[in-house]
């Protein structure tokens, strides 16, 4: 696992802006080599100005092209530690002629599921390839409370994070018996402009000084190496609440009864 007095390498997508930028800083600020990408050129040179010595790509993460380009150069670098934030958050209303006219879905998913899944792929396949299978390394995924139940306002937001959630959980099994540490973020909702299409009073009073604040007990569970980060009272209040119980004797049943069959992984002629 990692520790926080190794000077790590990390790659913070959607790193820009928001919630990612205040995570780079914090990395930067304890004397970390930090990796940000976006998908704009303009914030990615305003994010680098506030950290010298950062690397910054221009990336939209939605994009396969760009994923591997993304992930070949953050690679070279010997990266440690990537932390899938990029996200995006859209208001859908299936009665609504907007939402029933324009596909909108598609980017939401790619940018919030596939991505993730994605990057995790090509950073694992980097470090097979590379011959750093034993070296300690963490994947986090930044979530959200509202993966664990229905909002009515942003479904396809709900849908997309809930999946990354069971994602990250599978993986974290898959990789138990390797150095790579599988961690989960829960921030609250934040004045970010992220869900610039949702009017939420919550989110509304969760300013600059609610993000840094998560933003440093983040940081601060991410180099413990922490499964679960809670970095605020309220996202530990709704995962108390809502979070269902997917560990246990039960779960390790399960999966021992469900096995990949031989020859799974070779490839159909």
């Amino acid at each position: 696992m990692t520790t926080a007095s190794t000077r790590h390498t990390i790659l913070v997508t959607g790193g820009a802006g928001g919630l990612g930028l205040a995570m780079a800083r914090l990395f930067h600020e304890r004397g970390h080599r930090v990796i940000v990408c976006a998908r704009t050129e303009s914030a990615l040179e305003d994010a680098a100005s506030e950290m010298p010595g950062a690397v910054a790509i221009r990336a939209d993460v939605s994009v396969a092209a760009d994923r591997e380009a993304l992930m070949a150069q953050a690679t070279t670098e010997g990266l440690d530690i990537l932390v899938n934030n990029a996200a995006i958050s859209r208001a859908h209303d299936y009665v609504n002629d907007y939402t029933l006219e324009v596909d909108r879905a598609e980017a939401e998913i790619a940018t919030n599921l596939t991505a993730p899944i994605e990057l995790t792929r090509l950073f694992l396949l980097s470090r097979r390839v590379g011959g750093r299978d034993a070296t300690p390394a963490s994947i986090v995924n930044v979530g959200t409370p509202g993966a664990l139940f229905p909002l009515e306002a942003n479904p396809l937001y709900c849908v997309t994070k809930a999946g990354l959630r069971m994602f990250t959980l599978a993986l974290r099994r898959q990789l138990a018996a390797t150095p790579v540490r599988v961690i989960e973020v829960f921030p609250p909702a934040l004045d970010t402009g992220l869900a610039r299409d949702l009017d939420n009073p919550h989110m509304d009073a969760n300013g600059e000084e609610v993000i840094a604040f998560v933003a440093a007990n983040c940081v601060d569970g991410i180099l413990r190496g922490d499964e679960v980060v809670l970095p605020h009272p309220a996202a530990s209040a709704m995962y108390e609440q809502f979070a269902p119980k997917v560990e246990g004797e039960l779960l390790d049943q399960i999966n021992t009864r469900v096995k990949r069959r031989a020859g799974w992984d070779v490839a159909p002629t």
